[in-house]
């Protein structure tokens, strides 16, 4: 029945394009959108934002939002503001090249650019640890800093908000997963049980927990370490409820190797040790989300530095220590 109303909304459009027009259009849709709108179907917005919100469309999420939001591969980013924010429970529905809500045109996406990550670049030791230095002179973590910022420091502080003492088994088991994925050696169940107590960790729209983790998982990918990134993927996967629906399609898009933009650039300055790059990637990433940047950042650096190590020979250390 919505799709009957929707083809009825279309035939009546047609004849005069200028009601098309008058909608905002999409300037940019993540390559997961563009699969999604792709396809003709029907959905629900599920949860909504002052400049964003999620929608359903058959099984697949999409995050609709403005060019603040950011370059994403779930993101469809809309040039302005459209004048009808829906609200959650909305009907969505994609008609050809138009995205409906509650059966009237919200923005039309023919000619938007799709955005995917560049591919990362290739890496040597060398520059890893080059880039692992530059990053410490900037990623400064205060004492009274919300998340999981500090799991990503060489040196982490001595006095520990609760947040990170809850984690600080989770973040030694993840550095010590990596370490045995390296060398083909099955993690402990002790690791998995703790690495598992990551996922819904924390407070906010995604968790801390799970961003350090979707964080760790890109850098994986980024490095070419398909076997690592899919070992710890296959340890989290099973316990997904731990958290929120939409923190669990983040997280599944990070097993695929996809994030946010700005950590994307984060990752590939620090691997190839591009110094110059290294503090505007860092402030870019910073400004994700209240602290989902930086505690998916955090996780970045837990698997950088755990390969670092590796390669140096220095096999036995977790990628970060934090005792409590």
């Amino acid at each position: 029945m919505i799709a009957d109303r929707i083809r009825t909304l279309e035939r009546a459009l047609q004849p005069g394009r200028a009601e098309i027009r008058q909608v905002p259009a999409i300037g940019e849709l993540g390559l997961l959108a563009e699969k999604v709108l792709q396809v003709e179907s029907n959905g629900r917005v599920v949860a909504v934002f002052d400049r964003s919100f999620y929608a359903v469309l058959g099984s697949q999420w999409i995050c609709v939002g403005l060019p603040h939001l950011g370059s994403g591969p779930l993101h469809v980013l809309c040039e302005r503001r459209p004048q009808c924010w829906p609200m959650v429970g909305a009907v969505v529905a994609v008609t050809g090249s138009i995205l409906v809500i509650d059966n009237k045109p919200f923005a039309t996406f023919d000619g938007a650019s799709i955005w995917k990550p560049e591919l990362a670049p290739g890496w040597t030791r060398a520059g890893l640890r080059i880039g692992l230095v530059a990053v410490d002179e900037f990623w400064r973590v205060g004492s009274a800093e919300e998340g999981l910022a500090a799991a990503g420091c060489a040196q982490p502080p001595t006095e520990l908000t609760p947040l990170v003492a809850a984690a600080a088994a989770g973040i030694a088991a993840l550095g010590r997963v990596i370490i045995d994925a390296l060398h083909e050696r099955a993690p402990s169940s002790a690791d998995c049980a703790e690495l598992v107590n990551l996922i819904g960790l924390g407070p906010g729209l995604t968790p801390s927990g799970d961003d350090l983790i979707g964080g760790a998982l890109i850098a994986l990918a980024a490095l070419d370490l398909l076997n690592v990134r899919d070992l710890i993927w296959d340890v989290c996967r099973e316990h997904l409820d731990r958290t929120n629906d939409i923190s669990r399609v983040h997280l599944r898009t990070a097993a695929l190797g996809y994030g946010a933009a700005a950590m994307h650039a984060a990752v590939h300055a620090t691997m190839t040790g591009e110094v110059g790059r290294v503090e505007r990637a860092l402030a870019a990433v910073s400004a994700i989300g209240h602290s989902s940047g930086r505690d998916g950042f955090a996780g970045v650096l837990i698997a950088l530095r755990a390969v670092e190590r590796n390669l140096s020979g220095d096999k036995e250390r977790s990628s970060v220590s934090i005792r409590t």
